[in-house]
C-alpha cells in the first residue's frame, strides 16, 4: 500500500517528524503506523499492523463509525498478548480523499501507577484517623477486662488449673490492647524499638495462645522449628503479629475449606509451620543469612486473581463484616520494616504456603 498517496506532501513530513507512537487510520482500519508505534506495541514492520483494524490496538475502539475525538485513556493490547495503559488523542487531518484521523499514543502506566498509589496512600492515611478513634474506643474496656483478670488470678492458688486461662485472658487482652495500638499509628511511622528475638519462642507462645480456641478444635499443627535458629534483631511484639495473622489465616482457609461439612469446627485440617536458616535469598541479596519462616495449610487455596492481590491495602475475599482486607496489607509493612520479603503460594483446594524471610 502505498500510504503517501493518501495524505499532503506537507502533512506527510509533519507526520514524519512526530517523535510519539502514533497512526494515521479511517474509522476502521490503520493506513499508516510510525516507528514508534510499531516499537511500543511489539512490532517489527509496518506490513503487521496496516490494514488492520484499528480496535485491536487499542480499546475500547468504536467499531465502523468515526472515533471520538480528544483525549481519553484506553488500554493498548501488546503483540506478545500483554496490555497497557494509554494516553490516545485523535484528530481529524485532511486527506487527499476525504478526512483522516490522527491518533497519537502515550505510555501512562508509570503515571497511573503513581496515581494509585497517591490514592491508596490517602485511604491510608483515612484509615489511621479512623482506627485512632476505635482505639481509643476499646481499649477503656480492655483495661478493664486485664484489671478484674489480674484481681481474679490473685484470689486463685497457684497450682489451680484455672490460673493458665487466667494467664490466656491476660495474654489475649494484653494482645488487643497492643494491636489497638499498631492501629492507632496504622498508616504513620513510627520509631524502632528492636531487641534481640527467638522466633521459635514467638511460635511457641502463639500456638499456646491460640490452640485452645475453637477455630484450632480437630486441626492438627506440626511444628518443625530449627533448634540451631539464630536469634534476629526485630520488634518482638510485631513479629508475634505476623505469627498470629498468619496462623489464624490458615485455619480459616481450612475452615473455608471445609464449609459444606461443619460450619465452625475444622476436619482433617493440618498446619504445617517450619523455620530454617539459609545461608542467602535472592529476595534479601545484601544479606549473609536469612532466617526463613513458612506457615503451610491444606485449606481452600487461592486463584491467580486473587493471588496476586492479597498484599493490597483493603482486599479481601470475606463476605461483609468478616475482614477488613488490611491484615495482610499490615503484615508486610511490619516484614518489610524489619527488612525481610513476605511471599505466597498457592493453588484452589489444595492449599497455601506463606514464605516470611528475615534478615539476621
Amino acid at each position: 500500500m502505498d500510504e503517501k498517496r493518501f495524505l499532503s506532501d506537507d502533512i506527510f513530513e509533519s507526520w514524519e517528524r512526530i517523535n510519539l507512537a502514533g497512526i494515521i487510520h479511517d474509522s476502521i482500519s490503520i493506513i499508516l503506523a510510525n516507528e514508534d508505534f510499531l516499537r511500543l506495541f511489539g512490532y517489527r514492520r509496518a506490513e503487521d499492523v496496516t490494514g488492520r483494524a484499528v480496535g485491536e490496538f487499542i480499546s475500547p475502539w468504536p467499531s465502523g463509525r468515526p472515533p471520538r475525538l480528544g483525549r481519553r485513556e484506553c488500554v493498548a493490547r501488546l503483540s506478545e498478548g500483554h496490555c497497557l495503559d494509554i494516553e490516545a488523542i485523535c484528530l481529524p487531518i485532511a486527506a487527499c480523499e476525504g478526512t483522516l484521523y490522527q491518533t497519537i499514543v502515550r505510555d501512562i502506566t508509570h503515571e497511573k501507577d503513581w496515581q494509585n498509589k497517591m490514592v491508596e496512600t490517602e485511604r491510608l492515611t483515612a484509615m489511621g484517623k479512623l482506627a485512632g478513634e476505635i482505639a481509643h474506643e476499646i481499649n477503656n474496656p480492655l483495661g478493664g477486662i486485664l484489671l478484674y483478670a489480674n484481681l481474679l488470678k490473685e484470689d486463685i492458688q497457684e497450682n489451680s488449673p484455672q490460673r493458665d486461662n487466667i494467664d490466656k485472658i491476660i495474654r489475649l487482652a494484653t494482645r488487643c490492647r497492643l494491636i489497638a495500638k499498631d492501629l492507632l499509628h496504622f498508616g504513620r511511622s513510627s520509631s524502632k524499638t528492636y531487641s534481640q528475638v527467638d522466633l521459635n519462642n514467638v511460635i511457641k507462645e502463639t500456638i499456646f495462645i491460640l490452640e485452645q480456641q475453637r477455630l484450632f478444635q480437630r486441626l492438627e499443627i506440626k511444628l518443625l522449628l530449627d533448634p540451631s535458629l539464630p536469634h534476629f534483631m526485630g520488634d518482638k511484639r510485631q513479629i508475634e503479629q505476623v505469627a498470629v495473622n498468619l496462623i489464624i489465616n490458615a485455619a480459616e482457609a481450612i475452615k473455608g475449606k471445609n464449609k459444606g461439612n461443619s460450619p465452625e469446627v475444622n476436619s482433617d485440617g493440618r498446619i504445617v509451620i517450619s523455620t530454617s536458616i539459609h545461608k542467602s535469598s535472592k529476595n534479601i541479596p545484601a544479606a549473609t543469612k536469612v532466617i526463613r519462616l513458612s506457615i503451610e495449610d491444606n485449606g481452600q487455596g487461592m486463584e491467580h486473581t486473587v493471588l496476586k492481590r492479597i498484599f493490597e491495602p483493603f482486599f479481601t475475599t470475606k463476605s461483609g463484616g468478616e475482614g477488613t482486607g488490611l491484615g495482610l496489607s499490615i503484615i508486610r509493612g511490619i516484614v518489610e520494616r524489619h527488612g525481610g520479603y513476605i511471599s505466597c503460594k498457592s493453588e484452589p483446594q489444595k492449599g497455601s504456603t506463606f514464605i516470611v524471610e528475615l534478615p539476621v
